[in-house]
């Protein structure tokens, strides 16, 4: 895949997939239902996610992750990308666009909109995420995150992405509890990617796993995507 080629790849795969259906996460954790896998209740809080494909001057592409604080209440140490909370009268891009720039310190330089991936509910938060694929411009200043909400970015180039090597499924392990103390625990696993020091995974890595499946198909035909 050549640089240019990206924009179109993802607007066909993003639009393919929403024309057939075939567009949810094949690779949700183990044990998942109500936790990413099931149906968001009608009281379920609306928040958007931006996956921005950023263009360098080399024409290489990277993807902006932010390493949560450990303070958060929801998901703190976490990879994460970027979003929050969609307000009223806005819709997902407009919301996901806006949380980038707030979280990130910098608003993309001319996004375009690929499309979107299927909406994820994530039961810890309580929220029905509608991530929302962009390519655009890196900013020439450098990022300056919110720290209440961003530790530090992250930079996932395009070809780690792409690597089986670089994906795994870790067994995972979390404590069950009663009136507040141990009594038990259960394992699982779960799709992950390697970054640097920190594994990328829950919603984040089902997200770009699929995503990775999806633009690494070389049947996928050209299509335009739309510019904000």
């Amino acid at each position: 895949m050549t640089a240019a080629d990206l924009p179109q790849r993802l607007a066909a795969a993003l639009s393919a997939a929403e024309r057939t259906g075939h567009g949810a996460a094949p690779l949700a954790p183990e044990l998942s239902y109500g936790r990413h896998r099931g149906p968001a209740p009608a009281g379920a809080r609306q928040a958007a996610v931006a996956v921005v494909w950023l263009r360098r001057r080399d024409g290489r592409w990277w993807l902006p992750l932010t390493l949560r604080p450990r303070t958060l209440r929801h998901h703190g140490g976490q990879v994460s990308l970027p979003g929050g909370m969609i307000e009223a009268g806005e819709t997902p891009a407009q919301a996901a666009l806006r949380e980038f720039q707030e979280e990130l310190g910098h608003r993309p330089v001319d996004p375009l909109m690929c499309g979107q991936l299927d909406p994820v509910y994530v039961y810890n938060s309580n929220n029905l995420v509608f991530p929302v694929v962009f390519t655009a411009t890196a900013p020439s200043r450098a990022w300056a995150p919110e720290p209440l909400e961003v530790d530090r970015v992250l930079e996932m180039p395009l070809e780690m992405l792409l690597r089986p090597d670089h994906c795994t499924s870790p067994l995972r392990s979390r404590q069950i509890l009663r009136n507040h103390q141990p009594v038990g625990s259960f394992e699982f696993k779960s799709i992950a990617y390697r970054l640097e020091d920190h594994l990328v995974w829950g919603i984040t890595g089902m997200l770009l796993s699929q995503l990775a499946q999806m633009i690494g198909d070389p049947a996928t035909a050209a299509s335009a995507p739309n510019r904000l």
